[in-house]
């Protein structure tokens, strides 16, 4: 489940066809290397995401490098709470050419002050349930989250169900997922609400990476 996640991730990032080339990587910790893409139109900046997870105080780490576009290089804080001690937060640094050689990225802060709202949350491995508690939000988690994906392989199909506290910054595109590489199919999506507003699916990104480092976390 890690490796075609991972690419998934980038797969969705990813296209070929336009003048800028990026540095297309994706690793476990703080850097990696890979060869450069050329990027599509309209992803016309080199992208470096940084997503740390805290299991009960355990830390993990993914990199992740390609074609992005300017936008999601203004994004607020990334951050989500799924409960019971797992929270998930990336940070986002953009570049162009051999400034891309010294960008570092840092993930947001994390900010225990509940923030006076909660949400359901609970996490989901093989199962497209899971069971909800109510959790208290923080810092400028403002939004309720649930993502959800499927993973098919060889007639196998392995479901994944969270749910928690999100900032605005998560739920801001609207998006979902499907597709298939390298054998393996992945059925994504991320919808976000308020308490009585629903909102659409958000982006591909922050559910696949927050999917790869939890299983990191659990295996």
């Amino acid at each position: 489940m890690k490796a075609s996640l991972a690419v998934f991730i980038l797969a969705a990032l990813l296209a070929t066809g336009a003048c800028l080339q990026c540095e297309v990587c994706e690793a476990p910790g703080t850097s990696c290397k890979g060869d450069l893409e050329t990027c599509t139109a309209g992803f016309d900046s080199c992208g470096i995401v940084l997503a740390e997870s805290t299991l009960m105080g355990m830390k993990q780490q993914i990199i992740a490098k390609g074609c992005v576009t300017s936008g999601s290089c203004k994004v607020g804080p990334l951050t989500t709470n799924f409960g019971k001690g797992l929270t998930m937060n990336l940070g986002i640094a953009c570049c162009m050419g051999d400034a891309c050689k010294t960008t570092t990225v840092t993930v947001p802060p994390a900010d225990p002050k509940p923030n006076g709202r909660s949400c359901p949350a609970c996490v989901g491995m093989l199962s497209a349930k899971c069971h909800e508690e109510i959790t208290d939000c923080t810092g400028a988690e403002t939004r309720c989250v649930e993502v959800a994906w499927t993973e098919t392989k060889g007639g196998t199909v392995i479901p994944v169900t969270m749910k928690g506290c999100a900032t605005e910054a998560v739920c801001a595109n609207e998006t979902e997922v499907s597709g298939s590489f390298a054998g393996v199919r992945v059925d994504l999506t991320l919808k976000c609400k308020a308490p009585g507003t629903a909102r659409g699916p958000a982006g591909l990104l922050i559910p696949a990476l927050a999917g790869l480092l939890l299983t990191q976390l659990l295996s």
